[in-house]
Protein backbone atom coordinates (compact mmCIF):
# COMPACT_ATOMS: atom_id res chain seq x y z
CA UNK A 1 0.00 0.00 0.00
CA UNK A 2 1.25 3.51 -0.80
CA UNK A 3 1.48 6.43 0.90
CA UNK A 4 -1.25 8.11 -1.08
CA UNK A 5 -3.49 4.59 -0.52
CA UNK A 6 -2.78 4.92 3.43
CA UNK A 7 -4.00 8.29 3.47
CA UNK A 8 -7.01 7.89 1.43
CA UNK A 9 -7.52 4.28 3.69
CA UNK A 10 -7.91 7.06 6.91
CA UNK A 11 -9.23 9.70 5.66
CA UNK A 12 -12.05 6.95 5.01
CA UNK A 13 -11.94 5.77 8.58
CA UNK A 14 -12.58 9.12 9.72
CA UNK A 15 -15.65 10.05 7.93
CA UNK A 16 -16.73 6.41 8.56
CA UNK A 17 -16.83 7.13 11.83
CA UNK A 18 -18.50 10.40 11.89
CA UNK A 19 -21.24 8.96 9.74
CA UNK A 20 -21.75 6.10 12.76
CA UNK A 21 -22.30 8.51 14.99
CA UNK A 22 -24.85 10.00 13.31
CA UNK A 23 -26.30 5.96 13.34
CA UNK A 24 -25.67 5.87 16.71
CA UNK A 25 -27.69 8.93 17.39
CA UNK A 26 -30.84 7.40 15.20
CA UNK A 27 -31.06 4.30 17.17
CA UNK A 28 -31.25 5.97 20.46
CA UNK A 29 -33.91 7.65 19.05
CA UNK A 30 -35.90 5.07 18.80
CA UNK A 31 -34.92 3.39 22.49
CA UNK A 32 -36.10 6.41 23.88
CA UNK A 33 -38.95 6.09 22.08
CA UNK A 34 -39.22 2.08 23.16
CA UNK A 35 -38.23 3.63 27.28
CA UNK A 36 -41.27 5.96 27.19
CA UNK A 37 -44.07 3.13 25.86
CA UNK A 38 -42.40 0.93 28.42
CA UNK A 39 -42.84 3.75 30.89
CA UNK A 40 -46.40 4.42 30.45
CA UNK A 41 -46.96 0.78 30.29
CA UNK A 42 -46.03 0.63 34.16
CA UNK A 43 -47.83 3.40 35.34
CA UNK A 44 -50.82 1.93 33.25
CA UNK A 45 -50.52 -1.26 35.78
CA UNK A 46 -49.63 0.54 39.14
CA UNK A 47 -52.36 3.18 38.58
CA UNK A 48 -55.46 0.30 38.07
CA UNK A 49 -54.00 -2.26 40.16
CA UNK A 50 -56.42 -3.49 43.30
CA UNK A 51 -54.39 -2.79 46.22
CA UNK A 52 -56.76 -3.11 48.98
CA UNK A 53 -59.80 -5.50 47.89
CA UNK A 54 -59.00 -9.04 48.04
CA UNK A 55 -56.84 -12.17 49.69
CA UNK A 56 -53.45 -12.09 48.13
CA UNK A 57 -53.44 -14.86 46.12
CA UNK A 58 -50.68 -16.41 43.70
CA UNK A 59 -51.77 -14.10 40.71
CA UNK A 60 -51.58 -11.27 42.94
CA UNK A 61 -48.01 -11.95 43.80
CA UNK A 62 -46.70 -12.90 40.22
CA UNK A 63 -48.59 -9.76 39.23
CA UNK A 64 -46.31 -7.82 41.68
CA UNK A 65 -43.20 -10.24 40.99
CA UNK A 66 -43.26 -9.24 37.07
CA UNK A 67 -43.70 -5.49 37.82
CA UNK A 68 -40.92 -5.47 40.21
CA UNK A 69 -38.30 -7.74 37.96
CA UNK A 70 -39.43 -5.56 34.69
CA UNK A 71 -38.67 -1.99 36.77
CA UNK A 72 -35.44 -3.52 37.58
CA UNK A 73 -34.64 -4.29 33.70
CA UNK A 74 -36.16 -0.92 32.50
CA UNK A 75 -34.13 1.16 35.01
CA UNK A 76 -30.93 -0.85 33.69
CA UNK A 77 -32.06 -0.18 30.01
CA UNK A 78 -32.34 3.24 30.84
CA UNK A 79 -28.64 3.91 32.73
CA UNK A 80 -27.00 2.22 30.00
CA UNK A 81 -29.59 4.66 27.56
CA UNK A 82 -28.12 7.58 29.04
CA UNK A 83 -24.62 6.68 29.14
CA UNK A 84 -24.64 5.96 25.28
CA UNK A 85 -26.24 9.27 24.92
CA UNK A 86 -24.60 11.52 27.49
CA UNK A 87 -20.73 12.95 27.79
CA UNK A 88 -19.37 11.27 24.44
CA UNK A 89 -16.60 13.30 23.46
CA UNK A 90 -15.47 12.86 19.66
CA UNK A 91 -12.41 14.47 18.05
CA UNK A 92 -13.47 16.56 14.96
CA UNK A 93 -11.27 18.05 12.37
CA UNK A 94 -9.72 21.43 13.28
CA UNK A 95 -11.90 24.46 11.55
CA UNK A 96 -10.84 26.33 8.32
CA UNK A 97 -9.57 29.49 10.59
CA UNK A 98 -6.84 27.01 12.59
CA UNK A 99 -5.56 25.26 9.39
CA UNK A 100 -5.65 29.06 7.78
CA UNK A 101 -2.92 30.06 10.94
CA UNK A 102 -0.91 26.72 10.51
CA UNK A 103 -0.29 26.96 6.66
CA UNK A 104 0.69 30.65 7.47
CA UNK A 105 3.21 29.64 9.89
CA UNK A 106 4.66 27.27 7.30
CA UNK A 107 5.08 29.80 4.68
CA UNK A 108 6.58 32.11 7.26
CA UNK A 109 9.35 29.09 8.68
CA UNK A 110 9.78 27.99 4.85
CA UNK A 111 10.06 31.54 3.33
CA UNK A 112 14.09 31.04 3.19
CA UNK A 113 14.28 27.54 1.34
CA UNK A 114 14.54 27.44 -2.42
CA UNK A 115 11.57 24.22 -2.29
CA UNK A 116 9.44 26.17 -0.01
CA UNK A 117 6.52 25.35 -2.01
CA UNK A 118 7.12 21.61 -1.18
CA UNK A 119 7.97 21.69 2.26
CA UNK A 120 5.09 23.66 2.90
CA UNK A 121 2.73 21.14 0.51
CA UNK A 122 4.97 17.90 2.79
CA UNK A 123 3.91 19.73 6.04
CA UNK A 124 0.52 20.63 5.25
CA UNK A 125 -0.05 16.83 4.18
CA UNK A 126 1.74 15.33 7.66
CA UNK A 127 -0.72 17.85 9.42
CA UNK A 128 -3.82 16.51 8.18
CA UNK A 129 -3.24 13.12 7.62
CA UNK A 130 -1.72 13.07 11.77
CA UNK A 131 -5.65 14.00 12.79
CA UNK A 132 -6.64 11.57 10.30
CA UNK A 133 -5.22 8.91 12.21
CA UNK A 134 -5.60 10.32 15.88
CA UNK A 135 -9.65 11.02 15.48
CA UNK A 136 -10.14 8.34 13.55
CA UNK A 137 -8.94 5.63 15.97
CA UNK A 138 -10.36 7.92 18.94
CA UNK A 139 -13.77 8.84 17.25
CA UNK A 140 -13.98 4.12 16.59
CA UNK A 141 -13.49 4.07 20.50
CA UNK A 142 -16.14 6.46 21.25
CA UNK A 143 -18.43 4.80 18.77
CA UNK A 144 -17.28 1.21 19.96
CA UNK A 145 -18.30 1.78 23.74
CA UNK A 146 -21.52 3.23 22.65
CA UNK A 147 -22.56 0.61 20.60
CA UNK A 148 -22.30 -1.42 23.20
CA UNK A 149 -24.23 0.53 26.02
CA UNK A 150 -26.93 0.51 22.97
CA UNK A 151 -26.93 -3.20 22.71
CA UNK A 152 -27.37 -3.41 26.70
CA UNK A 153 -29.97 -0.84 26.56
CA UNK A 154 -31.86 -2.81 23.96
CA UNK A 155 -31.74 -5.76 26.08
CA UNK A 156 -32.77 -4.23 29.41
CA UNK A 157 -35.72 -2.90 27.21
CA UNK A 158 -36.20 -6.21 25.47
CA UNK A 159 -36.66 -8.10 29.27
CA UNK A 160 -38.71 -5.05 30.54
CA UNK A 161 -40.94 -5.50 27.87
CA UNK A 162 -41.46 -9.10 28.57
CA UNK A 163 -41.76 -8.89 32.08
CA UNK A 164 -44.59 -6.69 31.60
CA UNK A 165 -46.20 -8.46 28.79
CA UNK A 166 -46.54 -11.33 31.57
CA UNK A 167 -47.61 -8.74 34.25
CA UNK A 168 -50.16 -7.42 32.02
CA UNK A 169 -51.82 -11.35 31.58
CA UNK A 170 -51.27 -11.38 35.31
CA UNK A 171 -53.57 -8.33 35.70
CA UNK A 172 -56.04 -8.93 33.42
CA UNK A 173 -57.04 -12.64 33.89
CA UNK A 174 -56.68 -12.48 37.29
CA UNK A 175 -58.91 -9.24 37.36
CA UNK A 176 -56.67 -7.11 39.40
CA UNK A 177 -57.75 -3.93 37.69
CA UNK A 178 -59.88 -2.06 40.35
CA UNK A 179 -62.16 -0.55 37.44
CA UNK A 180 -63.85 -4.00 37.89
CA UNK A 181 -64.90 -3.83 41.32
CA UNK A 182 -68.26 -3.30 41.44
CA UNK A 183 -68.45 -0.48 43.96
CA UNK A 184 -71.52 -1.18 46.88
CA UNK A 185 -74.46 0.36 46.48
CA UNK A 186 -75.10 3.36 48.71
CA UNK A 187 -78.85 3.99 50.34
CA UNK A 188 -78.99 6.92 51.96
CA UNK A 189 -82.97 8.06 54.02
CA UNK A 190 -83.76 11.86 53.47
CA UNK A 191 -86.48 11.75 55.94
CA UNK A 192 -87.97 9.26 58.00
CA UNK A 193 -90.84 7.54 56.67
CA UNK A 194 -94.69 8.12 58.46
CA UNK A 195 -96.52 5.11 58.68
CA UNK A 196 -99.85 5.63 59.64
CA UNK A 197 -102.17 3.11 60.71
CA UNK A 198 -106.35 3.63 60.36
CA UNK A 199 -109.00 1.53 62.35
CA UNK A 200 -111.92 1.17 60.61
CA UNK A 201 -114.94 0.68 62.80
CA UNK A 202 -117.19 -2.21 61.89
Amino acid sequence: MTDGELKQLYEKLYFQEIDARDKIQGRLQLSLTLLLALGGAVAFLMQNFDYQTGQWTAIRGAFVFFVCTGAVALVVATVYFVKAFWNNTYYFLPDSAKTAKYRRVLDETYAQYEDRERLVAKAMDDYVFGYYVEYAAFNTRANDRRSAYVHLCNGGTISAAFFFALAFLAFYFGELDKGRIRQATEISIIKPVDVRVTHQGK
